[in-house]
């Protein structure tokens, strides 16, 4: 893998988690809003746009170590989105409460699977130089 590709990963670490953190903060509003709200497949937010464009063409030629969190992270984050896309923010269900507290918990676990990749990519990059 050459240092390049994982230095660029190591740095998109902080879009990713800015594109996440944006998603969640206008879901969270059209909610506490009573506001439509577009949800999008893990695909289409811009989370994974950037993801499936940078990560993705690249995933094969990662560390097994590195390819086993990217694995990981694409698992959780649409786990996310499937369980966001539950939720109708202008028609509130008793069911709601639950999906949003599962929705957090995989969201905080996104983030720390991120930062674990951030770390582990920073290491490896130390390690090759």
């Amino acid at each position: 893998m050459p240092f390049t590709v994982l230095k660029e990963l190591a740095n998109k670490v902080g879009i990713f988690i800015s594109h996440h953190d944006t998603y969640v903060s206008r879901l969270e509003r059209a909610i506490k809003d009573g506001e439509e709200f577009t949800h999008k497949t893990c695909h289409e937010c811009n989370f994974g746009v950037e993801w499936d464009s940078t990560v993705v063409p690249v995933k094969d030629e990662l560390p097994e170590e590195v390819k086993a969190l990217v694995d990981e992270i694409e698992k959780i984050h649409c786990e996310f989105h499937g369980i966001s896309m539950q939720i109708d923010p202008k028609n509130p269900q008793p069911s709601d409460e639950e999906k949003l507290n599962r929705m957090r918990e995989m969201s905080n676990l996104l983030l720390r699977k991120l930062l674990a990749l951030k770390r582990l990519l920073s290491k490896r990059l130390v390690e090759e130089e």
